[in-house]
């Protein structure tokens, strides 16, 4: 995973802060870059797609009721799943950003080792 492409793919949509961006590393079995947008679509709208890097940015609806959003990058390689994610927090944390990352790893559950 090369942290710093990931981050610049989150910078073309939102400004971050880089100590509040999310990150988790996942062991996939059998999930292809096609069966990994497959599992996205309909998750939220994807922003980004490239082929050349294996990564998807996409916008998720989350926190409280589903009324504010995160960015999350993905990126597949070999057999591990990358996610960096960022969202703009208000005065009360709503978790956006992991429960956007939750939500994500939900559609791809049944390739997770």
């Amino acid at each position: 995973m090369d942290k710093k492409l990931l981050t610049k793919k989150i910078e073309k949509f939102i400004v971050i802060k880089e100590e509040e961006i999310e990150e988790k590393i996942v062991d996939v079995n059998n999930l292809s870059f096609i069966n990994l947008r497959d599992s996205i679509i309909g998750l939220g709208t994807i922003l980004d797609e490239d082929f050349e890097t294996q990564t998807y940015v996409v916008n998720v609806p989350s926190g409280f009721a589903n009324r504010n959003s995160a960015i999350v990058v993905v990126q597949l390689y070999e057999d591990q799943l990358f996610l960096l994610g960022y969202a703009k927090e208000g005065i009360i944390n709503q978790h956006t950003t992991s429960k956007a990352i939750e939500k994500l790893l939900n559609r791809v559950s049944s390739f997770v080792k």
